[in-house]
């Protein structure tokens, strides 16, 4: 039914699933991951910025399997707008159970000739975006004592990458903000890990013609790269009862790339 500019809900009958709010739910990793969601009926609240098409299969998916899906146009990266995307999630649902800060964005350039534009924006998008969320969301979890939070890092954030300086700067901010916000907030119930991707068959990385090659293939021990739903299907297992007991983790799935 209509909803107010950049907001789209698809009723359906009420779920017994968990509440999953996803950024960056338009493409690659979170698209793939808000399909894994989906197809379990939970009710979701999905972050766009600019890939609203690609949600349509998610929503109707989402409906068929007794779940519901509300669409957040919005850059989260802006306080504003991530704000914004937790309380339509929290309004609509009554709370959240499980965030996914997974928007995210890439520039690969030597580092002398990184812009002053391009480092702002990456760090914009893929830390404070990943920061207001984290900080929108926590006082609803802390309020009821039990909550996930699952930042999409990268193996780039500890291994770091020839041209990538921005990005693994980005991503591995995200992994220390990942583990010192859980080893604050588990005594709380707030369970806060982090999955942290090798190279995966996204846009991202096949626009990157420096990384997205056959020889870069065959680095990979495994002599492919990942898939989306692999690391949703980690994501789904950190969300999961199997995540009870994981705090602060870094979770890699690479391909062996980060042995």
């Amino acid at each position: 039914m209509p909803g107010p500019l950049g907001l789209s809900i698809i009723p359906a009958e009420p779920a017994v699933g968990q509440v999953i709010a996803i950024t960056g739910a338009g493409r690659g990793i979170g698209l793939a991951t808000a399909r894994r969601f989906s197809e379990a009926g939970h009710r979701l609240a999905l972050n766009y910025r600019h890939s609203r098409d690609s949600l349509d299969e998610v929503v109707s998916l989402a409906a068929e399997r007794g779940g519901q899906a509300v669409l957040v146009q919005g850059d989260v990266g802006d306080r504003a707008d991530a704000e914004r995307f937790v309380a339509t999630a929290e309004e609509t649902y009554g709370r959240i159970d499980v965030l996914v800060t997974n928007a995210g964005i890439l520039f690969s350039e030597p580092t002398d000739q990184v812009t002053p534009e391009h480092w702002e924006e990456t760090i914009r998008t893929n830390l404070n975006g990943t920061w207001w969320c984290l900080r929108a969301v926590l006082p609803g979890m802390l309020q009821r004592g039990e909550g996930r939070i699952i930042t999409i890092s990268s193996e780039l954030g500890m291994i770091g990458f020839p041209t990538y300086a921005a990005y693994c700067a980005s991503k591995g901010g995200i992994i220390a903000l990942t583990k010192a916000v859980a080893k604050e907030v588990a005594p709380r119930g707030i369970l806060v890990n982090s999955v942290a991707p090798g190279p995966i068959v996204t846009d991202m990385l096949v626009k990157d013609t420096i990384e997205f090659n056959d020889e870069t293939r065959q680095q990979v021990p495994l002599r492919r790269f990942g898939e989306a739903d692999e690391i949703a299907r980690v994501v789904e297992f950190l969300a999961g009862p199997g995540g009870a007991f994981m705090v602060g983790q870094v979770v890699s799935p690479n391909g062996g790339t980060a042995i």
